[in-house]
């Protein structure tokens, strides 16, 4: 339970993260060095990625303890 607790903190900043990132539209804030920064369709891309493996890692957690 403390680790589901742990990771639910975590999504929840990650989520609050996304949410201010649409008021910071700079181009200052966010990191030059990295290709994904350069264009909102990498952006996009990293966000959906990570989404879909957040999602997959809790199914195959909840499919390996209650299955």
């Amino acid at each position: 339970m403390h680790l589901v607790k742990q990771f639910l903190v975590v999504t929840a900043n990650m989520i609050a993260e996304l949410w201010m990132g649409f008021y910071r539209r700079n181009s200052d804030f966010y990191d030059k060095q990295t290709s994904g920064s350069k264009s909102k369709t990498g952006y996009y891309v990293f966000v959906i990625t990570a989404a879909v493996v957040a999602v997959g890692v809790v199914s195959w957690m909840y499919n390996r303890m209650y299955s």
